[in-house]
């Protein structure tokens, strides 16, 4: 009989996380087998391959609908096609990191040549930029200066932001997809309340307790701001969160395992430390129930050394 591998094993063979493997099992990539008394996933040799060729074409940044995309298509036209676009990309990107070497080897050299004693000596630089990249005029360098501003910052930008204390609704559930079962009760129950409407209402989540090795069980909260005067019912109870100081990043949901990573990583190295106040994710797209779509904001806890 073929070795088969629990969840939480192949999660930390392929430093992933359990979320992400059943997102992947969600969208169709992904088949598991199911033990019938424990209910936990385990996935065989095929599926662990299969996982494999996910993982890579992730990392030469395919998108998950693209992977959905190249695997249901039962010819090569689709897959020829979607090549050719990251092909097309990445010549693009090339001639990117092109200019800006080019323009950084003219900084440094334009420096040794002549250290600026103020800002006074910026202007100069400028113009000697215009013959080092032999660029027609003074107009066409402005527009490829202006071209360079405008792109896309490859890493996540990270803001320092202070929630203030605050009343929550929320609902908390253990199982092997907490995230799913714990908002379909909350946001039902928000929905009964009218508090879905309300222009103030905002949505977080966190894991409690977290995945431990060798269990796919674990637990996740999720909370809903309210009104003052709103009151519990059902299975939802009510709380005061006392605010805190964060990091913030944003990020869609098939990256948030590793854009948690780096924004940990992030504070380590800035003039913060991490804090001990709650961790939050923060659901900031229309559609509250998480999919493929649903973009967060994660709120990493600091505070000042």
């Amino acid at each position: 009989m073929p070795e088969l591998k629990r969840i939480g094993d192949l999660a930390r063979k392929y430093d992933i996380s359990n979320r992400t493997l059943r997102y992947y099992e969600e969208l169709g990539l992904l088949e598991s087998i199911r033990d019938r008394d424990s209910q936990y996933r385990y996935y065989d040799e095929k599926a662990i391959e299969k996982l494999e060729q996910i993982l890579i074409l992730r990392k030469l940044e395919f998108s998950v609908k693209e992977i959905k995309l190249l695997f249901s298509s039962p010819g090569i036209e689709t897959a020829v096609l979607i090549l050719k676009e990251k092909l097309g990309l990445l010549v693009e990107q090339r001639s990117l990191l092109e200019r800006r070497e080019r323009v950084l080897n003219m900084l440094l050299r334009l420096l040794q040549e002549s250290v600026p004693e103020n800002l006074k000596m910026l202007k100069a630089l400028h113009e000697k930029a215009l013959t080092a990249l032999e660029l027609s005029s003074k107009a066409q360098y402005e527009k490829e200066v202006k071209k360079m501003a405008n792109e896309k910052i490859e890493l996540p930008e990270v803001r320092i932001i202070e929630l203030k204390p605050t009343k929550v609704a929320y609902y908390r559930v253990e199982s092997e997809s907490p995230e799913l079962d714990a908002w379909k009760v909350l946001l039902d129950w928000a929905k009964e309340k009218g508090l879905i409407e309300l222009p103030t209402t905002r949505y977080f989540g966190f894991d409690n307790p977290p995945p431990s090795p060798g269990k796919s069980v674990y637990g996740y909260e999720v909370w809903i701001t309210i009104p003052e005067d709103c009151e519990p019912s059902g299975e939802v109870k009510l709380k005061n969160f006392s605010g805190g100081l964060y990091a913030v990043t944003s990020t869609y949901l098939p990256d948030i395992g590793e854009n948690w990573k780096r924004l940990v990583e992030w504070v380590k190295t800035s003039e913060y430390e991490l804090g001990a106040h709650q961790c939050l994710e923060e659901t900031i797209s229309p559609q509250k129930m998480p999919n493929e779509q649903t973009q967060f904001d994660l709120y990493c806890p600091i505070s000042v050394k």
